[in-house]
């Protein structure tokens, strides 16, 4: 008998940067994206989102991205393999293989100043896979000494560099940088020169294209990579 491991998806929504609407669109993608995948929140407070989302509702509460640590916690009711998204990313094809990709493995991005230094050492922590209490010494350790966790790191990504230096990174190809590596489209809100990196690129199995910094994908009007599935 084959014993499949339960697939869990999650992000986090806390303070007020970002609405309930990124909540449900990132639902939405993920749901038209993937296959039996239980869908969890971590959140400050309960949201008026989709009631097929499971709301978890921790305390303490810390600033901006810190709160994403709280992912690594092993009381909060994830389980199994979990894969973790931030809300301002677009789905673009299938991401079941995320579960999948190196077995057991915590996965995470190489940090996108990739396509400027091939070695870049410090990762991004938009697109995460991990299976649930498996990193919560992570969360200990923070939890434990989170004022000087967040006074000596630029921020989360930047502690879990630190304490996965030799982490899993996911294929270049997989999950990628809209603006340094896909490609903008000239004319779109927010459109620099400088954002684009030579031509569009765009690999057949890119399913994730990441927003940092500005635009945001909500803000994208002319490019149909990003209006017809951002919703």
């Amino acid at each position: 008998m084959v014993i499949h491991m339960k697939k869990t998806f999650v992000c986090v929504c806390t303070g007020i940067k970002y609405g309930p609407e990124y909540v449900n669109t990132l639902y939405n993608m993920v749901t038209r994206h993937s296959t039996d995948v239980e869908f969890n929140l971590i959140t400050d407070n309960k949201k008026d989102v989709n009631s097929n989302i499971k709301q978890i509702i921790i305390k303490p509460l810390y600033k901006t991205w810190w709160n994403k640590v709280h992912m690594f916690r092993d009381d909060i009711g994830l389980e199994g393999k979990v894969v973790f998204m931030d809300l301002d990313v677009v789905i673009i094809n299938n991401i079941d293989h995320l579960w999948e990709f190196e077995g057991d493995a915590f996965v995470i991005i190489q940090d996108f100043n990739r396509c400027r230094i091939k070695d870049f050492k410090t990762r991004n922590s938009s697109v995460m896979k991990f299976n649930a209490g498996q990193e919560v010494n992570m969360w200990n350790k923070f939890y434990d000494n989170h004022e000087k966790v967040m006074s000596s790191y630029q921020g989360d990504q930047n502690y879990v560099t630190a304490e996965r230096p030799h982490s899993c990174v996911w294929p270049r190809e997989w999950i990628m940088s809209y603006k340094w590596e896909i490609g903008m489209i000239k004319g779109d809100p927010s459109y620099s020169r400088n954002d684009v990196i030579g031509r569009r690129e765009l690999p057949e199995d890119c399913c994730v294209a990441v927003f940092h910094g500005k635009p945001n994908p909500a803000e994208i009007k002319l490019d149909p990579l990003i209006t017809e599935n951002y919703k």
